[in-house]
């Protein structure tokens, strides 16, 4: 054997299975506290990014205050 054979120093995702879900596994994966947390901070970006969404709307559809002088027709 040669030394390179034997001191594996970087990690290559190919060479590791243990992590991949196959057909018969029947165990559902376990949710750490750190994936519920991942969970909550998306949840709650979403939240965000649609309460500016529905406060823009009223600006993108709503009836213009003042008719543009300078953009009538010809």
């Amino acid at each position: 054997m040669k030394a390179k054979d034997l001191l594996v120093e970087f990690y290559n995702p190919a060479d590791d299975s243990l992590g991949q879900a196959h057909m018969d596994d029947t165990r559902r994966p376990r949710l750490t506290m750190t994936h519920l947390q991942k969970l909550r901070k998306s949840r709650d970006l979403q939240k965000y990014e649609q309460q500016q969404h529905l406060a823009f709307l009223p600006d993108m559809y709503g009836q213009p205050t003042s008719p543009d002088p300078g953009a009538g027709g010809l």
